[in-house]
């Protein structure tokens, strides 16, 4: 019964990840360096650091987050736990986690519940996600990849905002800049911050699936 159900899994996961291509689109965010220590700042800066190459106009990013194409249909595969540690997530929070660890298996490492001066992690609202080899061009083009995928499903998911490498993303609304907390870390150069409304804490009975969850 347990073969069966492992190899369930692997057929789900491979259907999934063999449409992984048209359901996620790069963001388009291009932004520089920094260099490590604690995590999430909230409040957009007005200008970009110097040196820097400029964010997306609002409109660019707007058309970004507006076309990345959502998921089609639900598939009846419940997505299995992740990297993400779920003790003090919220459901919605749960939910994109896991939706992440199926589609970008290259994804190892997810923070979730912490002690912190803003809301987010305390109170199970945010992850963050660590993106390997950050400083590559593929490590870059994972995390615009996984950012686009959050902000295009961002009205089924909760998605308030996605921070990474110093943009500022709502899941409505036009991007900015973060200010400069001057290290690689609190400027998400190494992960990305995706918030999310919540949704409550749960009950144990709920499945996630990746375009539906029920419980």
């Amino acid at each position: 019964m347990a073969a069966v159900g492992k190899r369930l899994l692997a057929d789900g996961r491979g259907r999934l990840l063999a449409l992984a291509a048209s359901v996620v689109l790069a963001a388009g965010m291009v932004y520089a360096q920094n260099t490590d220590s604690d995590c999430c700042p909230e409040a957009p800066a007005a200008a970009p650091p110097t040196g820097v190459q400029p964010a997306p106009v609002p409109a660019q990013a707007e058309l970004v987050a507006a076309s990345a194409p959502v998921v089609a249909r639900d598939f009846q595969f419940s997505l299995p736990q992740g990297p993400a540690p779920e003790g003090g997530l919220q459901v919605k929070t749960i939910w994109v986690a896991r939706a992440i660890a199926v589609m970008f298996p290259e994804i190892t490492t997810i923070g979730g519940y912490r002690q912190d001066p803003l809301k987010w992690h305390p109170n199970g609202l945010a992850i963050d996600v660590m993106i390997p080899n950050y400083h590559s061009e593929k490590g870059i083009a994972l995390g615009n990849q996984i950012a686009g995928f959050a902000l295009a499903n961002a009205e089924r998911w909760g998605v308030l905002h996605v921070i990474w490498r110093q943009g500022y993303y709502p899941g409505i609304g036009a991007p900015s800049w973060t200010a400069d907390y001057g290290n690689e870390t609190a400027n998400h150069f190494d992960h990305l911050h995706i918030a999310t409304d919540g949704g409550g804490y749960p009950t144990g009975d709920e499945t996630y699936f990746l375009g539906s969850m029920s419980s």
